[in-house]
């Protein structure tokens, strides 16, 4: 596995492929060139906060201007050897999202409608410095792992809701003439749970409903015991175990990359190479002895 902070280009390098080509993915592969990435995108996203700020001299705004400019010519750069070490085929290129993501963010940059409007092109920088989503180690693994929990965080959010729903319905029967401000109708009731389920202010309306009926410590208690730790523990186990399956995704993809694979052979090959060397010697110093 990679240890670099961006993913590695899923470039394939076959055995004719020119010099350029290897010199250009050794450049995207490299740790110094990753971090020469992260750092343009932390200077830029510094850069457009400066532009917030009013009461900077004038001269500082209109530096501001050229600085962006080298900062998207950079990003420019940067895409042209990311398309040289896939020797410019644009079909295997934009076959990962986050590479049409990139070309698009950095050709608005250069469109001159979009230049003449300041809150359009702010908007457009504000997406360059979202590339650093892409940057974030794992962050694929942890997208992968938002896939998997889904469909068993829809069914949970159903269930929640259902929840909700049949929980409001007893409350506006039990509350709703002594509280209306709680459970005067079911928006008002499922308002009033939702609030429940964060936490907060739930003990201000246990209060509130102590006051007018004797059913209120049940209720309240039994909805916040079932719908927030019995919910949330149940949200924390779904996302544990989708991110653990996506770890191991991972790592059985990387077990069967072919340039892992082929490494892992050469470096078997060299091993085995070596015992018979170090075999032969030592009959060779047994013969001399006797």
């Amino acid at each position: 596995m990679s240890n670099s902070i961006i993913g590695e280009s899923e470039a394939v390098l076959t055995a004719d492929a020119p010099g350029w080509q290897r010199a250009a993915h050794r450049i995207v592969n490299g740790a110094g060139f990753q971090w020469l990435v992260v750092a343009v995108i932390v200077f830029n996203a510094a850069i457009l906060g400066l532009q917030t700020y009013d009461q900077l001299p004038g001269s500082v705004h209109r530096l501001i201007e050229p600085l962006d400019g080298l900062c998207l010519a950079f990003f420019v750069v940067e895409i042209l050897i990311r398309m040289a070490s896939y020797r410019f085929n644009l079909k295997q290129f934009f076959k990962d999202p986050w590479n049409i993501f990139d070309v698009v963010v950095i050709t608005l940059g250069y469109l001159p409608w979009l230049r003449a409007n300041p809150t359009a092109l702010r908007m457009v920088r504000l997406a360059r410095i979202a590339r650093l989503a892409r940057i974030m180690p794992d962050f694929r693994v942890l997208m992968n792992g938002l896939r998997i929990a889904a469909p068993p965080a829809l069914s949970l959010l159903a269930l929640t809701a259902l929840l909700c729903y049949l929980y409001a319905v007893v409350g506006f029967m039990m509350f709703g003439r002594v509280a209306p401000q709680y459970f005067g109708n079911l928006g008002e009731a499922m308002l009033t749970l939702f609030t429940l389920l964060t936490l907060e202010g739930w003990n201000s309306v246990l209060y509130d409903l102590r006051e007018v009926s004797p059913w209120a410590l049940p209720y309240v208690i039994s909805f916040l015991l079932i719908g927030t730790y019995v919910v949330i523990n149940l949200v924390i186990g779904i996302v544990i175990n989708s991110l653990e399956r996506a770890y191991q995704d991972r790592d059985r993809e990387a077990a069967h990359d072919p340039e892992l694979a082929d490494t892992i052979n050469e470096l078997q090959d060299v091993m085995a190479r070596l015992e018979r060397k170090l075999a032969d010697l030592d009959a060779q110093r047994r013969t001399g002895g006797s």
